[in-house]
Formats: C-alpha cells, structure tokens, sequence
C-alpha cells in the first residue's frame, strides 16, 4: 500500500460498516479489561494534584446540557466538559493503557463511554465504538511510526479515535464517516518534549483531541464536508508526520485486531519502566531487603528505556520533582518500589517525593544496555526490516501480521548488590498485564486494579458491583449502562 492509495475511505467503509457481530470474543474481552484499566486510571487521577485543578476549571466552565458524569465525582456537566475532564484523569499518572501502536484508551472508552450514557446506548454500542476506535487509533500511529514523535504525544490518534467511536454513535454512513475524520485531522497537534516531560500539562494531551474528535463527528452529522484523503494525500497528514510512512500499517482491518495487542498497566508510570519494577517487586517478594545494605542496583534494559531516561533526565528535580517527570525515571521507581514494596499512587505524592531515603537508594541506581533485550524486542516487533535497493528499509504489513504469539518485548534486567559481596538478580521481559502474558493473568491484575482504585474513591461494594456490570458489558441495556457510570461515580 503507497501514500496515495485512500486509506482515508478504507478506515470510513470498515467503521462504518462493522458490526458487534464481526468482533471476535478474544477482542470483546480485551476491550472490557481496557474499560476495567482506563476506569482505574481515572479514579487514581482524581486524587493528584494536576488532575484536582482539571477538575476544578471544568466545573467553572459550567454544565450545558448536563447529559455526561464527570469521573468520581458525580459531577454532571455537558458531553464535551465530561469527556475533557475524563481523559485528563485517566492521563494524570501515566496509568494507562496501550497497544501497538497507542495508548488508546483516553479516548476509545471514555469517548464510546460518555456517548453512551448521553446518547442511551448500551454496552454492545459502547464496545463497538471503542473497538473501532482502538483499531483505527493503533494504524494511524503505526503508520507514523518512524517519525519524530512517540507514545502519549501522539496526540492526534484522539481525534481520529473520537472521531469514529462518536461517528459509529451517530450512525454516520461511509460518506459522513470520512468526512468526520477529514475535519478531525484538519489540524493535528505536534506536542512538544518539554512540557510533557517537564510539566503537570502533559495530562491534557488527550482532552481536547478527543472532544475535538467528537465534535468533528458531530459536524459531520450535521452536514459539514471533510477533506476525503486526509491520511494519504501529498499534503496530508502522513506526509506531515514522517518521511518514512508504513502504509501497511491500514491493512489487516477485521482481520489483524490490534485490539489484541493491549497492554494494561499494573502500576503508574511509563510503559518502560514497567519490567525493571518487575524484577524489584520480584526480589523484595523473595526476601525483605534492607535498603541500608544495597551498595549498587544495575539495571540493564533496551534502547527504548533508555532513550526515554535520557529525554526525562534534564526535568528530573530531586525531592521537588513533579509526579509527571518521576513516572519517566527508571532510579526513582526502583528505588521506591523497593524501599515500599509496591509502586502505586502513593509512591507520587508530594510527601513520598521528597523523602530523602528513596533519593539517596536512587543514587545508586545504574543503567545500561542489554543487547539480549534489545534483540528480544526486535524479533517480537510488528515492524520488519527487509534489505531494500538503498539499504535496509522498515516494512509493516498488519493484514499477514500473527499476533498468536505476540508480546510486548520492553525487557529489564536488575541486579541488587548487597553489602558483603552477596547480589540478588531478576530478569523479566514481558511486563505484567503486558501482551504475551496469558489472558487470565491479564485480566486478574487488571480487577485487582480496578476494584484498588474506584474502591478507594466509591467504596469496596460498589466498585465490586461495578465490576460485575463491566464483565457483561456486551449484555448491558441503555439503563444498565448509566447505572455503571452511576455506581463509579459519586
């Protein structure tokens, strides 16, 4: 597939045709564990400061037509206040979810969530829309992929994704639907490094892509025509973010369900930070260690982790760091992780910040490169690299694409050294929740997380009750569905 080819009207046919029938079991279950994730991630949000002051000014700005609830709160307030202020809890501690290639679920759920209570939908329609958000969202980043931009600042995946999960709502056609992503990706963001390492901003990078997406759905509906080959023009979108598309990247739909490939965070923080807290929650699991005795903490891991140490580091602030910049920093999660024995909200509070002990355990922390993980994770990844007539050239197909055996490749290995000479080593390669890990396992820890979270703020019975609404999703009528928002809520 070329840049030319309209991939525009291919990702508009599929959305608007598919249906709930289409979406294989596997896929329905994953999408429930996001909505399970995402959930948790927004009740953990509302108790950080950042996400406190998002809430605060979203209440000011004033209700509307009080359709939506705003997450725990209760608050009722208008569709795209509710959805903006969602999306910016759920990105507050880095808790997400993601999958290759996004962190979709800022929008894919929250935006299929908020328009089915408003709309009274039901859970089947709430699943459809996400499933079609995570599908489009994950090719539109991947066909970015070798660009200058990564991750959470691939903000603009929001606008396609509430776009077609609002569109599918609507009821838009092929024609309305590709005319909701021309107007939503008229003017894709380019975020910046600084601010989203550097600053409590960064929680924002969903909220207004995904109400910009949905408002482009309801334009759409409205009449307003968008530019049919957004993606694939010349002067489109693909050719704005990347010299090096990977068009294979729109292939594959209802057949390669990226949607498979989710990845649920069992802990704040970035995603390759995950498997060297792994390995320290391993090694405190098999023996209390005295943080006084540690003398070194080797942590050797892959070019990714790497590279976003190296990005985060300039914005890193000692005991007056911001939570936003420690979820980025591989010596402080360790180093907190093992002194707490766990990593959870509580480990970024101001209070716990500032403790000199864990900066002083985090001082020791060392890294370096590990070639085995980095081999790991390039024989797992999606994207190949085939000898082309210049040189080696990045190829990605996702319609021949066997996600049998993925798993998401972000490998650490730690090794503690101990006063006396003795060390203790853990090795993990797949994070927990991560893809690759059985589906089972997946699904516990992200209940265990869920029911954590929205039992903290709502009460351990009605975050139980909750859960059980959200493991039959797909069987939920229009009432059913408020009632879940109700019982996270409030």
């Amino acid at each position: 597939m070329t840049a030319r080819e309209d991939v525009t009207t291919v990702l508009a046919d599929w959305s608007a045709g598919l249906k709930f029938q289409d979406i294989p079991e596997k896929v329905i279950e994953e999408a429930k564990s996001q909505v399970m994730s995402v959930l948790g991630a927004v009740h953990a949000g509302a108790g950080t400061e950042a996400g406190a002051a998002v809430v605060k000014a979203v209440t000011a700005w004033g209700g509307g037509d009080e359709s939506a609830t705003m997450i725990p709160s209760g608050r009722r307030t208008s569709l795209h206040h509710a959805i903006y202020a969602n999306a910016a809890l759920s990105m507050a501690l880095d808790y997400d979810d993601y999958l290759f290639a996004g962190h979709t679920g800022h929008s894919a759920v929250l935006a299929s969530l908020a328009m089915a209570e408003a709309r009274n939908l039901t859970g089947r329609d709430l699943l459809l829309s996400q499933v079609i958000a995570n599908e489009v969202e994950g090719r539109v980043g991947a066909s970015v992929l070798l660009g200058p931009q990564n991750g959470q600042l691939w903000t603009f995946i929001h606008l396609v994704g509430g776009a077609v999960a609002a569109g599918k709502m609507l009821g838009l056609d092929a024609d309305g639907m590709r005319s909701a992503l021309g107007i939503a990706m008229l003017q894709p963001p380019h975020g910046l490094w600084a601010p989203f390492f550097g600053s409590e901003a960064k929680i924002l990078l969903a909220s207004p892509t995904t109400v910009g997406g949905v408002q482009a759905a309801e334009l759409a509906a409205a009449g307003l025509e968008g530019c049919g080959d957004v993606l694939e023009s010349d002067q489109g979108f693909v050719a704005a973010f990347t010299d090096k598309p990977l068009m294979g990247a729109y292939r594959g739909l209802g057949v390669t369900w990226l949607t498979e490939t989710l990845c649920f965070k069992i802990y704040p923080g970035c995603a390759y930070v995950d498997t060297a807290v792994d390995c320290v929650l391993e090694l405190v699991g098999r023996e209390a260690i005295d943080p006084a005795e540690v003398e070194a903490i080797e942590v050797n891991a892959g070019p990714l982790t790497l590279g976003m140490e190296a990005l985060s580091l300039s914005h890193l602030r000692g005991p007056k760091s911001t939570p936003v910049t420690l979820n980025f920093s591989v010596p402080y999660n360790v180093a907190v992780a093992l002194i707490d024995r766990e990593l959870s909200p509580r480990q970024f509070t101001r209070a716990r910040i500032a403790d000199p002990a864990v900066w002083a355990l985090a001082a020791k922390v060392q890294l370096g490169f590990d070639d085995n993980m980095t081999q790991r994770m390039q024989e797992s990844s999606l994207v190949k690299i085939e000898d082309g007539p210049v040189g080696p050239r990045a190829t990605l197909d996702l319609e021949s694409a066997d996600l049998a055996g993925f798993k998401m490749s972000f490998g650490s290995r730690v090794l503690v050294r101990l006063a006396g000479g003795r060390s203790m080593e853990a090795e993990v390669e797949v994070p927990a929740g991560g893809a690759g890990r059985p589906m089972a396992e997946k699904r516990a820890a992200v209940e265990e997380k869920f029911l954590r979270e929205a039992g903290a703020n709502v009460g351990p019975e009605r975050a139980s009750a909750a859960l059980t609404l959200i493991r039959r999703l797909e069987t939920l009528d229009a009432g059913e569905v408020r009632k879940l928002v109700g019982l996270t809520s409030g």
